[in-house]
């Protein structure tokens, strides 16, 4: 499976499915696509992929249509899909189902077919509200796409540069669901993230001229809000890399269909490719190594609730319907816990020589340590000591200790207040 989110989808149509409510409170509908999938394929690994597709074939379809929309002759209707469709489609699958409304939105809105001002705006209207219903963020970047759209070009360059004072007056954190990071830098981030693939294509979305020319003043807005996302405003990896990807799909409705083009997307093929076959992890977790150790977790009687990163959690869950938090345990975990049962921790990334070697006062540190090939089961309450521990000696290990890899961070209070354990 490609996606790093993809089980949670998995796990929360799971719960529509026996309980008829979703495991973690959301708006919006796309966990209800994905239970007419698993109704039509049961649910597996498999169904996952085929609604993985089914999204990736919604946003061509919208990209298509609203080039249709939009241009006079049918061979212009024509595009070189991306490879950002899938990318979108498979990571990002909530979002992509929006996009693809969104699409739909600015089709209808620069129409030359649809000749009833009437029709247009109704048209509009429904698929800038469904757009918003599927992903909030979506229908923001809606809005201010067209807010910026519509204001003179002349005041660009403005904008640009409040955008380049501001973050610096905002506070790091607003409450416990946005922080504004302006210590990353955000294009060197995105390159980390997914590979040199990205580059290119933020290169051509902000540098490219090959559109069709009654439509250069809203490729203008696209190019400005590729330049805007140079400035770390918010940390890249959570929301700023959703918009990139995002503005550049929008930024497909309008290419000119030509052999300029079509090189332009097979360079950006072939340097994602690349990226995928060298570095496959940046788009997965490797989930070939959680089946074993799910099972033998899932196994142990007293177990209540186990503690992982975020990848292997959705994995656990889906797989084994077992409770599971990437977030290191907090009060309400703790007093949610299932009578005569222990909290324990799945370790990714120290040995289990590591781990039987530590002391504290000349006592070992675990009580009790389970080989689980590149994980190592624990109790909590021991690891606790052990993170104590590293952090009077200053050990190399204590980086990894806290890390993704063996979460530490408490739940942020919205996460908290909308799901019982989490994942």
């Amino acid at each position: 499976m490609f996606g790093k989110d993809i089980y949670w989808y998995g796990v929360q149509t799971i719960s529509l499915l026996e309980t008829g409510q979703l495991h973690s409170p959301d708006r919006s509908p796309i966990f209800h696509i994905v239970f007419l999938v698993f109704r039509l394929f049961g649910i597996s690994d498999e169904s996952l992929l085929v609604f993985q597709v089914l999204t990736v074939v919604w946003l061509s379809f919208c990209l298509f249509f609203a080039r249709y929309l939009i241009v006079s002759s049918w061979e212009d209707c024509n595009f070189f899909p991306s490879v950002m469709l899938v990318v979108l489609g498979f990571l990002y699958p909530k979002q992509a189902w929006a996009i693809g409304f969104l699409i739909l939105a600015i089709g209808f809105y620069l129409s030359n077919r649809i000749h009833k001002d009437k029709w247009k705006w109704i048209l509009v209207g429904f698929s800038f509200l469904f757009a918003t219903w599927f992903h909030t963020l979506v229908g923001l970047l809606g809005l201010g796409v067209w807010v910026l759209y519509r204001l003179p070009r002349k005041f660009d360059i403005l904008w640009f540069l409040a955008l380049v004072v501001i973050p610096n007056l905002w506070p790091t954190s607003i409450n416990d669901r946005y922080v504004f990071d302006t210590e990353i830098f955000p294009i060197r981030a995105a390159y980390a993230m997914v590979g040199i693939g990205i580059l290119w294509d933020w290169f051509y979305l902000v540098f490219g001229k090959n559109i069709f020319q009654p439509f250069i003043p809203i490729r203008t807005v696209f190019a400005l809000f590729g330049l805007l996302l140079v400035i770390p405003i918010f940390h890249f990896s959570d929301i700023q890399f959703r918009i990139l990807i995002s503005i550049l799909i929008l930024n497909e409705i309008f290419f000119l269909k030509n052999t300029k083009q079509f090189l332009v997307t097979s360079l950006s093929f072939a340097l994602w490719t690349l990226t995928l076959s060298q570095e496959p992890n940046l788009f997965r977790y490797p989930y070939e190594e959680m089946w074993n150790p799910g099972e033998k977790a899932a196994s142990i009687d007293n177990n209540g609730l186990l503690v992982a990163h975020h990848g292997f959690c959705e994995y656990y869950h889906f797989q084994f319907r077992k409770d599971c938090l990437s977030w290191e345990p907090d009060d309400k975990a703790v007093s949610e816990l299932p009578h005569n049962t222990k909290i324990y921790r799945l370790v990714y990334g120290i040995r289990m020589e590591n781990l039987r070697a530590s002391k504290d006062n000349e006592k070992p540190i675990f009580s009790f340590i389970e080989p689980m090939g590149e994980y190592q089961l624990v109790l909590e309450e021991d690891w606790k000591r052990y993170i104590f521990v590293l952090e009077n000696k200053k050990s190399k290990l204590l980086p990894i200790a806290k890390s993704w890899k063996n979460p530490y961070r408490k739940r942020p209070g919205f996460i908290q207040r909308k799901q019982k354990y989490g994942i």
